[in-house]
């Protein structure tokens, strides 16, 4: 059975990540951990759906290419398109990219989207805000220090939304 997927925030290539997410001795280490964890919750069935700033740099974006999943899609995130990385670069990688996508009647975004632009999709999966949480069960954010630098399942923010 093929599972969708959910993440944000991977900064793969963030030459100063270590200074944000001090838990990791060297970026090396932060990449390989946060790809490990990837790559190994995915199978060659499932979907991943990125929701923007993955790779900071063309070895990120080819750890992305070597995933073995039936799709990949990319919301576009605040970092995608810098040092070097254009919309032909990450269209290479990704099966679909989207500045913003709606699906199974969810928003799915990088930054999240104002409430009075929910209309009426029952939520908003998203991720860029590293710390704190939106007050609103409307949100689900994917970005990975909310999530212990795992993905997780779509079926989790449907349930969260459901429950609304």
């Amino acid at each position: 059975m093929s599972k969708l997927f959910l993440t944000s925030d991977l900064h793969l290539g963030h030459r100063s990540i270590c200074k944000y997410r001090e838990q990791f001795k060297t970026v090396e280490e932060h990449d390989d951990i946060v790809f490990g964890n990837l790559a190994s919750a995915v199978s060659k069935r499932d979907s991943v759906y990125f929701m923007g700033d993955v790779a900071f740099t063309f070895e990120g974006l080819n750890k992305i290419k070597t995933l073995n999943v039936k799709s990949k899609v990319l919301i576009l995130g605040n970092h995608d398109l810098e040092r070097g990385i254009k919309i032909e670069h990450v269209s290479e990688v990704y099966d679909k990219v989207f500045a913003l996508h709606s699906r199974r009647n969810v928003w799915f975004t990088h930054c999240p989207i104002h409430p009075d632009e929910m209309r009426d999709r029952m939520g908003n999966i998203h991720g860029h805000k590293h710390e704190g949480v939106i007050d609103d069960q409307r949100y689900f954010n994917v970005c990975l220090e909310h999530t212990e630098y795992k993905p997780v399942l779509f079926s989790q923010a449907a349930e969260q939304f459901k429950a609304i």
